[in-house]
């Protein structure tokens, strides 16, 4: 009679139900976070930013918008890619908008750069005057909305500067590395500027009125030589000229010989009524100015044919923006003629 097979033994049963929990339990969570990056990167992603008052969400289509409209009963919606006419998807938020009897602001911001000046104070005027509840978006309400999200935190509850800014966080899908960590850099301006006093709205809205500096992008640029008169050249041969550049901004300017990283001095020469732009640029060399501190450059040109020409000079972070993308700086517009 062949022998009775051996029972597994209790601690070898027990150890292979534990594994088994474990594993569903690993899977159920691998699981809820695919479903929520769907949701985040493809989806709605709706959320509530303050009861009753701000909600925020990706850009929707007309009958999602309707429903968030009508869920939270919306008042305003706070579009942060600007006008975009003749866009279709924004030609039908404004056609939803206005069915809906309710208000719509476009402001534009970028979510890879520092937000600039002029679009930060309509913003806050924005925030201050629309009618609520209000409902803010980007593309994929992600880092745009995660800013304005908190600004409206700070100008509008009692929330802290700590506590607003996890409205960018992983939760909504953001991460504050690379060109998108510009978005967090805004917050430790601010942070910086408060210099250890506690937030409050009128301590914000002061900054942004009259303080914020979108990090090292600020400069005043003048020319040196010819002080006074048009720029010369004589044709088919290389010029230049001398400006003096300042660093205006409360952060220092990295200087470095590559043109794909650093702060440089570029410029921008076009003839005269005809489209044909050339791009150079200036202080292709290790240096740091400090604020308050200027560098000396020299913008050489190549050989130029006969005619009139304009140049436009403005400082340019390689990794980030040109500065009068910020707002915070014009950019130096000059005459060079070629007899």
């Amino acid at each position: 009679m062949p022998a009775a097979a051996s029972e597994p033994s209790r601690p070898a049963s027990r150890f292979s139900l534990l594994f088994t929990i474990l594993r569903g339990g690993l899977a159920g969570l691998v699981a809820s976070w695919a479903v929520e990056l769907v949701y985040i990167f493809v989806g709605s992603n709706v959320h509530v930013v303050a009861p009753g008052a701000v909600y925020r969400s990706a850009q929707l289509g007309p009958a999602e918008l309707e429903r968030v409209v009508r869920q939270y009963h919306i008042r305003t919606v706070v579009n942060l890619c600007g006008c975009c006419d003749p866009e279709s998807w924004y030609l039908q938020e404004s056609r939803t908008t206005c069915r809906l009897g309710i208000c719509q602001e476009d402001v534009g911001f970028s979510a890879c750069r520092l937000p600039s000046i002029h679009s930060m104070r309509q913003l806050v005027e924005a925030l201050d005057h629309c009618d609520y509840p209000i409902l803010i978006h980007c593309h994929r309400g992600i880092d745009r909305t995660g800013m304005a999200s908190a600004i409206a935190l700070l100008l509008h509850t009692d929330a802290g500067l700590s506590e607003a800014r996890e409205q960018l966080g992983l939760r909504y899908g953001h991460m504050a590395a690379g060109k998108y960590g510009n978005i967090d850099r805004f917050f430790d301006l601010y942070q910086e500027w408060l210099n250890g006093r506690a937030h409050t709205p009128a301590l914000f809205r002061e900054w942004v009125a009259r303080e914020y500096c979108p990090g090292e992008c600020r400069a005043a640029i003048d020319l040196l030589a010819p002080r006074q008169g048009a720029l010369t050249a004589v044709a088919g041969r290389p010029s230049g000229f001398r400006v003096r550049c300042t660093n205006t901004s409360v952060k220092p300017w990295v200087m470095q010989p590559g043109a794909n990283a650093g702060v440089h001095l570029g410029w921008m020469l076009s003839p005269e009524n005809v489209e044909d732009i050339r791009e150079g640029r200036s202080g292709l060399f290790d240096a740091v100015v400090q604020p308050g501190q200027s560098v000396e450059l020299t913008v050489a040109l190549p050989p130029l044919q006969r005619g009139r020409y304009r140049i436009q000079l403005d400082m340019v972070d390689e990794q980030h923006a040109w500065f009068y993308q910020t707002g915070a700086t014009e950019p130096l517009t000059l005459s060079l003629e070629v007899p």
